[in-house]
């Protein structure tokens, strides 16, 4: 792994600006982190006097933390002298930034002036990789072996999981081709191997992997790419069986023990929860392992152990939202809810951001505290205008499924106010109208969303269903559901709608061959209580029963299928 250069202010590095001498560095690409050597040389060209003052200023910058001034005047220097020392300081500190489109640019400018030297190849190839051009930075990795440096194979395969699959393909055989010439290389052997596994060719990928530990015994990467290997053709025990023997061998080995950690998760989370443990003693502060010791001990029902690896979380201030939402969510399961919402709170975008927000507002709604969720949702419409609709479309739903249908039509109401068009709010009040039997206000919503899409599909078909199952309108209905049908011929939904239609105009074979092909698709509630009605009114009262007891097993509280069963007067 390349390791940037610490930004430090010495006296040599001022002598060196002062004289127009330049610097050239001993390390190599594997280098340890600590400021490494300078050596003072006399330049073949002294700089002229405005690079002199230009280099000053960003070092003096950099020493008092400036590092985007810093890096403004040695990316200015770099590309006006060409200077490999100059530019190689500027890859370093576009790498310290995460500047990645910098770096490159300042790898490639080192590489041209010094195209022999090691770092400026493994930079460049490690910049070229960051920025997604694989072939490229594999190029430079060859010519990084040729110089008899330590090439980036490995990482860059690894790298190339988020190619399409013409790319892939092309570095694939930019792989084969260097193996020829190297056929015992164990970075080429092994790289090679990750391509092949990411193409699905998990065979090919397996014997390679067998020659790589067959030439290096004792190669841990191999020997993670043969568990992965396993893990897919579903081989689990071989390869844990495999890891567990190679952990008697290098128990510190800590890329070995997280994979066979993980594969653990998949059949033992006690043995799994074990291993994680180790990783966090022999990766102390490392975030990843405390969040997998935490999810997978809460996994467990270990409170303890959980609560402990999230607290330590927050504590080195790693992972802190995913922490918050965990503790959150354990706080709520033993209904401390006053400690749930405080960490919800504190959940930031991300991954865990929505369903903390999911969370928090069903908290808010079941305390009936409806002034607390508007305000918590007013401030995230402040804070993500862009989400404002969703975010409306979110607090309506949430109060719906609660049965605060009032508050709920507010709600969406309100958000109508913001966004007049919005299919999203027109859709959601129309359904709502229709649960509330406010049939003209769900038709009113419904007409606006096929005004402005004639082909909407959602609006056909709930139109059509309220329609036929509401109303007498059944040619309006029938016109609505064949069209959505020409539209999407396979849904469960329409067919069912289609069914329903024909069931309430008497056409009960017809009805019966649309709404079994609709359970066929989609075995839903809703779709089986339709079912099971028309095979009773047929007189096929077990198929019903049959499908009732099936329904119910579905969804036991869904409400068409326990209206239905009233209405009928059937006793399951």
């Amino acid at each position: 792994m390349i390791k940037h250069r610490p930004i430090i202010l010495s006296s040599m590095t001022l002598y060196w600006v002062l004289s127009g001498c330049s610097l050239q560095s001993a390390r190599t690409v594997a280098a340890p982190e600590p400021q490494p050597e300078i050596l003072i040389q006399t330049p073949a060209k002294p700089f002229p006097t405005e690079t002199l003052y230009s280099l000053l200023t960003a070092e003096i910058a950099g020493s008092r933390a400036q590092y985007d001034l810093a890096l403004s005047n040695y990316v200015q220097q770099a590309r006006e002298t060409r200077d490999p020392q100059i530019a190689e300081r500027a890859t370093m500190i576009a790498r310290y930034l995460g500047n990645n489109a910098v770096a490159l640019e300042m790898a490639q400018i080192w590489v041209k002036s010094a195209p022999h030297s090691k770092d400026a190849l493994a930079n460049v190839s490690m910049a070229y990789m960051q920025a997604g051009q694989m072939h490229e930075a594999f190029e430079f990795s060859r010519r990084l072996m040729a110089e008899g440096g330590e090439p980036l194979f490995q990482n860059i395969a690894a790298n190339a999981a988020s190619l399409g699959d013409a790319a892939r393909a092309m570095l694939l055989n930019d792989f084969a081709t260097q193996l020829q010439s190297h056929p015992e290389d164990e970075q080429l052997m092994v790289g090679t191997g990750i391509l092949l596994q990411q193409q699905g060719k998990y065979d090919e990928a397996m014997n390679l992997t067998h020659q790589a530990l067959k030439v290096h015994p004792r190669s841990i990467p191999a020997a993670i790419l043969e568990a992965n290997l396993l893990h897919q053709l579903k081989r689990d025990q071989e390869a844990l069986a495999k890891m567990d023997s190679l952990l008697e061998f290098y128990p510190d080995n800590t890329s070995l023990r997280q994979q066979y950690a993980r594969i653990l998760a998949h059949h033992d989370m006690e043995l799994a929860q074990e291993q994680f443990t180790i990783l966090t003693r022999q990766l102390p502060g490392n975030g990843d392992m405390l969040l997998s010791l935490g999810i997978i001990a809460l996994e467990r029902k270990d409170i303890e152990a959980a609560r402990n690896a999230f607290e330590e979380l927050l504590d080195r201030d790693l992972h802190t939202s995913t922490a918050h939402y965990y503790l959150a969510r354990m706080a709520e399961a033993r209904n401390d809810l006053s400690e749930a919402i405080l960490h919800y709170l504190r959940v930031e975008s991300g991954n865990d951001f929505l369903p903390a927000t999911i969370s928090l507002l069903d908290i808010f709604v079941r305390q009936e505290d409806f002034l607390s969720a508007q305000q918590h949702m007013n401030r995230l419409r402040l804070r993500f205008p862009e989400q404002s609709e969703a975010l409306y479309v979110l607090h309506g739903q949430t109060l719906v499924k609660h049965n605060y249908l009032f508050e709920a039509d507010a709600v969406f109401s309100e958000g109508l106010t913001s966004f007049a068009t919005s299919t999203r709010l027109l859709f959601a009040r129309a359904m709502l109208s229709n649960q509330r039997k406010r049939i003209a206000a769900a038709e009113r919503d419904l007409r606006q969303i096929l005004k402005q899409q004639p082909d909407n599909i959602a609006a056909l078909n709930s139109l059509g269903y309220i329609l036929a199952d509401r109303t007498q309108r059944f040619a309006e209905a029938r016109e609505l559901l064949e069209k959505a049908i020409r539209l999407k011929p396979d849904d469960a939904a329409i067919m069912d709608s289609m069914g329903w239609l024909l069931y309430r105009t008497g056409q009960y074979p017809e009805a019966l061959t649309y709404l079994r092909n609709a359970y066929a698709v989609e075995p839903n509630a809703e779709i089986g209580a339709h079912l099971g009605e028309i095979l009773w009114v047929l007189g096929d009262k077990d198929e019903a029963r049959r499908i009732w007891q099936e329904s119910i097993e579905l969804a036991p509280k869904d409400p068409a299928l326990l209206e239905t069963l009233n209405r009928l007067k059937v006793d399951l």
